[in-house]
């Protein structure tokens, strides 16, 4: 196969998805991610990886897959400014991020996002189900993908169980930070606060590795407990483009956070 592109590329084309895989170090399951986005039925897509300074193999890997966009980051920037640099060289109309050690669950799943894109008249976010690797299913339905009830009692906040409407997400402004750990949940709650329309999709579309052993929050440090509190100051700084009932919704979120990370943390004491 001929080498992925390690270029700032911008062609005239625009496609329905870009997406968008982060990578440090994931040798051991890249080519799994690649290759359920490749095996999809659906084929107006692209796939980003960003090579996060990796000091293994994940750039030879990645290297082989002509059809890949391999942006290779000098410096590791953690997964917030990866994804930022994935954004920014995305020129699908949807944005869809997978892990490195994930993947779809099947070869039609873009199909069935697709399809509810253009019934939905394409929706600033579309929810998506997923599953572990023990099968346990974690699927939206209209109660749960409501926004308040998506703010307040949905449990995860996490990015790729989110179909991102690129357009919404540059027009709001909506980044992650750079260079910190827990980068998803200021994204997550912002863009899920400053949506105004949405739709869902009532089946697993992501198989996602629970506990991952490598994974960047799985040891606990000083660095990390910073982070967290930095990335909270951003939640209360959301508090200025909120209309009153939103306010009160933030503030519960807020506390929530607060909550769920202090008993993360103690369990990891």
């Amino acid at each position: 196969m001929k080498g992925a592109h390690d270029i700032k590329i911008s062609y005239k084309k625009i496609m329905k998805f870009s997406i968008i895989i982060c990578a440090y170090n994931a040798e051991l399951e890249i080519e799994n991610a690649i290759k359920s986005v490749l095996n999809q039925s659906f084929n107006d897509y692209e796939i980003i990886v960003v090579n996060d300074a990796s000091t293994d193999n994940t750039k030879k890997i990645v290297s082989r897959y002509e059809s890949v966009k391999l942006l290779n980051n000098e410096k590791n920037i953690k997964a917030g400014g990866a994804r930022n640099r994935g954004i920014e060289n995305a020129i699908g109309e949807y944005i869809l991020f997978l892990d490195s050690d994930d993947c779809f669950t099947n070869n039609n799943v873009l199909s069935i996002i697709n399809q509810k894109i253009i019934e939905a008249k394409n929706p600033d976010i579309i929810y998506l189900g997923f599953k572990n690797t023990q099968n346990k299913e974690y699927l939206p339905n209209e109660n749960n993908s409501q926004k308040k009830n998506r703010l307040l009692e949905w449990k995860f906040a996490n990015i790729w169980d989110v179909c991102w409407n690129k357009e919404f997400l540059i027009k709001n402004k909506i980044k992650f930070v750079e260079e910190k750990f827990f980068e998803d949940f200021p994204f997550y709650y912002e863009g899920i606060i400053k949506s105004n329309t949405y739709a869902y999709v009532q089946y697993p579309i992501i198989t996602y590795t629970k506990n991952r052993k490598n994974s960047m929050t799985t040891n606990l440090n000083i660095q990390k407990i910073s982070d967290f509190y930095n990335n909270m100051t951003i939640l209360v700084n959301l508090n200025n483009i909120c209309n009153e009932s939103e306010k009160e919704l933030l503030s519960q979120v807020i506390l929530r956070e607060h909550h769920n990370l202090e008993n993360y943390f103690l369990k990891m004491i």
